[in-house]
């Protein structure tokens, strides 16, 4: 007997579905358009994805008794990941629980530009002499003789012949690496674009190019729709591995082809005319995006299936551009130092540079790269997702309402939140932001302890001590304010917020302290750090160094942001056949290093977990 379906109505946004009964209410979220914040991946314990259901509530679960208290049950709050649809329910979703709610997308970079124009993709125009008795040489060579040697697949050779005639052979030639795909009407040379895309694991972000100047035409950035499976790359793997590849590869397509919609609305240029697509992202995001194996990238020794960049042709992926359009996929170093980190590595021109360079691009996985005398150390470490405001008790990622800045001015805290709201929770420039704040003043000691209102320094501002208090189990708090939100208590940092943030701090330290002990060289000799990616452009070099995030005894003068170098990467290798060989070149004398294999990386990390002490 089928099941009938039931009317879900989701408010304030004022959206309708109609489920099956026994559905999760998060994906009935996601029917309606609304994608919710699952930091866990579905797994009911980070308590992000709370929803309250005004009517038709089902009992609540014993994953909703963790997160909420007696009467926020009665009120009907719930977990939106472990509540089923049992009737017609109204629910509503507070803007904290909407993933990506004016997130900030980092799109901007401040590496060079691509030293030589020579993109894969050329136009030529050409006028061909009609065919004759006397000399009736085939069509491609008759091309040929014009272009030099080039190929076509068999898609374009059952097309050519009508394609010349229809234009008494005369048009332009479209060809990429040798290899016609089109034959176009008239001189069309001056039309030829392509499109660079930087896949993160959180956000993505593209570019459309001018092939024939260089130029950008215009740029648009997303949120990965693939956030809904989980945060991080891992939850990411066991969801393809559970047989999901197939769901998550179409979810990031997806988002691929609406960005290319925007850009081609925004500039007036159909997708005909877009002729090649760069991507770079880590290796789990392009094995989904390629269709490959992820399986092995979830076990040990997480083996990727290759290394090599890929030519294939845009449409097996399902990216809507030229109907015989390519995609260049970047290569990749390891299982989680991916083809991103090679496409900064080629915007940065790490590799040329003089003195030790280091770049880090911090996120749920910090990338870290050692460049020195021309040997390049490459590796990745599992920072945990606390930079996002996952596992903090009232984190957010940057999206509106989430504290981003926080200062002492006047003897009491100062903050600034995203879209000039109410604040609904901390991001992760705001963490930190807040515990160096708290380090110099001393309510946190190097340690990481939170201390209690009588352990506080006497010259600490008396506004400071009021907000150092107790939770109801007797730990130590420190209280920002009132919540925007109606139904969580007040903004509070906690004992736990400060483990997690060492741990996250500690294991990108660490991991810079082994590249650095295997090349020989002390931080004091780093000659610029490059900080890379979305969050690193948020945060405060003094306070980053404060916490230990990076190295104290390094001048921040030469501490340098350089934004979306994954994309500027992406964008050299779409307008440069010789940035692309660099590139593979880059990827291939990379040293990968595993830094669990090291003997030293348990004891670096237990000594990063520590606050640098200062004087």
């Amino acid at each position: 007997m089928a099941s009938l379906q039931v009317c879900v109505t989701f408010q304030p946004q004022g959206r309708v579905v109609h489920v099956l009964g026994g559905t999760k209410v998060l994906e009935a979220a996601a029917e309606a358009g609304l994608t919710l914040e699952t930091p866990c991946g579905g797994g009911g314990t980070c308590g992000k994805c709370r929803v309250q259901i005004v009517s038709g509530a089902c009992p609540p679960g014993e994953a909703d008794g963790r997160v909420f208290n007696e009467q926020e049950l009665r009120d009907g709050w719930r977990l939106a990941c472990q509540t089923s649809i049992c009737g017609p329910t109204v629910i509503h979703v507070p803007s904290a629980s909407l993933f990506a709610d004016g997130h900030q997308i980092v799109t901007a970079s401040q590496t060079e530009s691509a030293r030589q124009l020579l993109p894969a993709v050329r136009k030529v125009p050409v006028e061909l002499p009609s065919p004759t008795l006397a000399s009736a040489h085939p069509d491609l060579l008759s091309l040929e003789e014009k272009l030099g040697p080039i190929r076509g697949d068999l898609s374009l050779l059952r097309r050519l012949p009508a394609l010349l005639r229809k234009n008494n052979f005369r048009g332009t030639a479209v060809l990429t690496d040798h290899r016609l795909i089109d034959f176009e009407s008239g001189d069309t040379s001056a039309r030829c674009y392509g499109l660079a895309v930087d896949i993160g694991t959180t956000t993505l972000a593209a570019s459309l190019m001018d092939l024939c100047s260089g130029e950008e035409v215009a740029l648009t950035a997303a949120m990965n729709a693939q956030v809904r499976f989980g945060d991080d790359v891992l939850s990411r793997i066991n969801y393809a591995s559970a047989g999901g590849a197939r769901e998550l590869a179409e979810a990031l397509v997806a988002d691929i082809n609406e960005m290319i919609g925007r850009l081609c609305a925004e500039s007036g240029i159909p997708r005909t005319d877009i002729y090649e697509v760069s991507l770079a992202g880590n290796t789990t995001m392009e094995h989904l995006l390629c269709g490959l194996d992820v399986e092995p990238l979830g076990q040990v020794p997480f083996v990727p299936t290759c290394g090599r960049g890929l030519m294939l042709a845009a449409a097996d992926l399902g990216i809507l551009i030229h109907g015989r359009g390519g995609a260049y996929v970047f290569p990749v170093i390891g299982g989680f130092v991916g083809g991103d980190t090679v496409a900064g590595m080629l915007a940065t021109r790490i590799a040329e540079t003089d003195g030790p360079v280091l770049m880090v691009d911090i996120g749920t996985n910090g990338e870290i790269v050692l460049a020195h005398e021309g040997r390049i150390l490459a590796a990745s470490t599992a920072a945990g997702p606390a930079f996002e405001g996952a596992r903090i008790s009232r984190g957010m990622r940057a999206t509106r309402g989430a504290i981003e800045k926080v200062v002492i001015e006047g003897g009491d805290l100062r903050w600034g939140v995203i879209g000039d709201v109410e604040p609904l929770g901390l991001c992760g420039s705001g963490l930190i932001d807040l515990a160096a704040e708290l380090l110099r003043v001393g309510v946190i000691d190097y340690t990481g302890r939170l201390c209690g209102s009588d352990e506080l320094p006497a010259d600490l501002p008396p506004a400071m001590g009021q907000r150092v208090g107790r939770d109801d189990k007797g730990g130590a708090i420190f209280v920002l304010g009132a919540n925007g939100g109606t139904s969580r208590p007040p903004l509070t940092l906690t004992q736990k917020d400060v483990r997690e943030l060492q741990l996250a701090a500690g294991a990108i330290r660490a991991g810079i302290s082994i590249l650095l002990k295997q090349a020989g060289l002390a931080t004091g000799d780093l000659q610029r750090v490059l900080i890379a990616g979305g969050f690193g452009s948020f945060i405060r070099r003094s306070n980053a160094q404060r916490i230990g995030l990076l190295p104290a005894d390094v001048d921040h003068r030469r501490i340098q942001y350089i934004g979306n170098a994954s994309l500027a990467g992406a964008k050299w290798a779409l307008l440069s056949t010789a940035a692309r060989q660099q590139g593979e070149d880059l990827a291939r004398r990379a040293i990968h290093v595993e830094l669990s294999q090291d003997c030293n990386f348990q004891m670096e990390f237990a000594e990063a977990m520590i606050f640098p002490q200062q004087g």
